[in-house]
């Protein structure tokens, strides 16, 4: 007995991947001396059983389905019998989906996502090079002005000072550092940007608030006075506009601060807030259990109290109404927003949100933090629509940096790496995956250097504020950051830098993952290196919308291609620090190829990687038949 099915092949599964509602797909499977062979399906909890019949080739079976007319997820397995026994097919226990294996049991089921394709990202931002901005720790602007901050705030005086936490004896934080970085600040720098070939601009929080992280505001509507003003904004948005950057804002809807306008538990607002009386109009927005001392907040923390997200009032004051948060800083210059927490906001909020940036504005963007494969993402036991089509358009993939950062320190294999991104090629619609959000650095983790020189293995008894790689681990960490940093800009989706990474920034945790740029001491080596895979990025489309196919290779050799009408690249990745390892390809044994890299023509028969090394090579056309 034989049987095979593998669901990334066009020989068994066409078309690949997500399926737009009310399409087709034909399945096939390899089989030989079974019988009763069905096709099962699952769809909105309804089981559905299909015959599958003699393809044309001698051993094959096929089925044409046609998908439901809602989004939805289909999933399918197979079930046969052979020499009197019962069997089922199904894909693997990791779930990836590929090639399959044959079970006596019931088996793990292979996806198809089913979306409405009613609408494309913009090119700006799917082509884009995105940089994300921690707005106090990137650069004080000539607006700096200490009577801006409010009474419990500790301004450091010098730039270059360690960050720190002025915790109580709860693990509350009483007073914030600050480091007086503005918008003004960030408008001084944009032709720095522009060097990095930066389009997008993404900006962690900037609107009143208590903390330096500001995800607990005080009130929507105004910028914190320590950065700026709504003129800071606009003027900001204006000088993007003119060099070609798109500006996104951190949406923080789930919750708000307690210190705010809204809930005013400290009474610092004029308006009698939700804390203060039952009468306040903020009063519904927050869910109390015993008035007023205690209420449902952000995973515990009683500074940030959630938010009652599908109360009208309070979904007309985020999005609904036409003075409402949204439509506020859309047209004060705002192209569009990055959800926070979104697993924490539900699907028809997300949804209404949606329909409101685009009424705003048709080219708009909406990005989700979620920290899974967000296609199949359950949260709070509700399977999320996300990619249904009226949702995100895209999300942080944080499947990608935590896949190749362990393929970089040799945590996980080439060959598991290519199944985990298959796997989200697979199941993502080709929009959202082409719009993936990719990133290697964020302010919720530890700096990338520090993650790949292992800081965690050498500190020794060095407190985590004033560590710093010596220069031994931290030349291997450069070593590997650019290696990462080249699979993160020549991947599908859309490169996120974090401030600072280019620099040559450290640091562990929060709140060490947020100093601030080091303005005057970057890393020249590794900066002139940014600035190279950034053109690298923008000079070659085929990295902003080529396709994408994995290769096999040994282990320690991550190779792929992408490929449009114009352009065929190899991407090859050696993450051994010191042993060489060569890829050859029979297709392409008789081809030249130029390294992008190198800028030097290269043999592909076979293409040679010392350790620790990468190369791009442009395959010339004209010496290449099979292409």
């Amino acid at each position: 007995m034989k049987f095979r099915h593998h669901s990334w092949e066009l020989a068994y599964r066409k078309p690949f991947g997500a399926l737009p509602i009310g399409s087709t797909v034909t399945l096939r499977v390899y089989a030989t001396e079974i019988d009763k062979l069905k096709l099962r399906t699952y769809f909105n909890n309804q089981e559905t059983s299909h015959p599958m019949i003699k393809s044309r080739e001698t051993d094959y079976w096929e089925v044409t389905l046609e998908m439901p007319v809602i989004p939805g997820l289909l999933w399918y397995d197979f079930s046969f019998c052979s020499r009197g026994r019962a069997y089922a097919y199904g894909t693997r226990h990791d779930h990836l989906g590929g090639e399959g294996r044959i079970y006596e049991t019931k088996p793990p089921s292979y996806q198809i996502t089913i979306y409405d394709p009613k609408r494309q990202s913009p090119a700006w931002y799917s082509q884009g090079i995105m940089y994300q901005i921690f707005p106090d720790r990137f650069n004080r602007g000539a607006d700096f002005d200490l009577a801006n901050f409010h009474k419990n705030a500790i301004l450091h005086p010098n730039w270059n000072d360690n960050p720190h936490y002025f915790r109580e004896k709860d693990g509350g934080i009483k007073y914030w550092d600050f480091f007086g970085g503005t918008l003004a600040g960030i408008t001084e720098k944009l032709d720095y940007l522009k060097s990095l070939n930066v389009t997008i601009l993404y900006l962690n929080p900037i609107f009143k608030a208590r903390s330096n992280h500001r995800y607990d505001t005080g009130d929507y509507m105004t910028i914190d006075p320590a950065l700026g003003t709504q003129e800071s904004f606009e003027t900001l948005a204006s000088e993007c506009q003119k060099r070609g950057i798109s500006i996104i804002l951190d949406g923080v809807f789930s919750h708000t601060g307690d210190d705010s306008l809204y809930f005013n538990r400290y009474g610092n607002y004029p308006e009698v807030g939700a804390y203060q009386s039952k009468d306040s109009k903020y009063y519904p927005w927050y869910t109390f259990t015993d008035y007023p001392k205690t209420y449902t907040c952000w995973w515990g923390v009683d500074a940030m109290p959630n938010t009652n997200e599908m109360h009208p009032n309070f979904q007309a004051f985020i999005y609904k109404s036409k003075d409402s948060v949204i439509r506020h800083w859309m047209k004060s210059g705002a192209s569009g927003w990055r959800l926070d927490v979104a697993d924490e906001l539900p699907d028809p909020f997300i949804m209404g949100l949606k329909e409101t940036i685009i009424e705003e504005n048709p080219d708009s963007i909406l990005i989700g933090e979620v920290w899974e494969d967000a296609s199949r993402k359950v949260a709070y036991e509700e399977l999320r629509s996300y990619f249904s089509g009226y949702e995100l358009d895209a999300v942080m993939n944080y499947p990608f940096r935590e896949t190749f950062i362990d393929f970089v320190l040799s945590d996980k294999s080439s060959g598991l790496a290519a199944r985990i991104m298959m796997s989200l090629y697979e199941h993502y619609p080709k929009d959202q995956f082409m719009g993936n959000m990719n990133l290697i650095g964020s302010h919720d983790r530890r700096r990338i250097l520090n993650v790949l020189g292992e800081a965690y293995k050498h500190q020794g008894k060095n407190s985590q504020k004033n560590y710093r790689l010596d220069d031994s681990h931290y030349a291997l960490a450069v070593k590997r950051l650019k290696l990462l940093s080249l699979i993160q800009f020549t991947f599908p989706g859309v490169p996120c830098l974090y401030y600072g990474d280019e620099a040559g920034v450290q640091g562990f945790e929060d709140p060490y993952n947020r100093r601030t740029y080091p303005w005057g001491n970057e890393d020249q080596d590794l900066l002139s290196w940014y600035r190279q895979i950034t053109k690298l990025r923008a000079d070659y489309a085929v990295f902003q919308n080529g396709s994408w196919q994995p290769y096999e290779a040994s282990d320690d050799l991550f190779v792929f291609e992408r490929r449009n009408e114009d352009t065929l690249c190899f991407c090859l990745f050696n993450r051994n620090a010191r042993a060489v390892h060569l890829f050859k390809h029979p297709d392409f044994s008789g081809c030249k190829g130029f390294d992008l890299i190198s800028e030097e023509a290269i043999s592909l028969n076979p293409i040679v990687l010392p350790p620790l090394s990468y190369a791009i090579v442009m395959i010339t056309p004209d010496t290449c038949q099979t292409v």
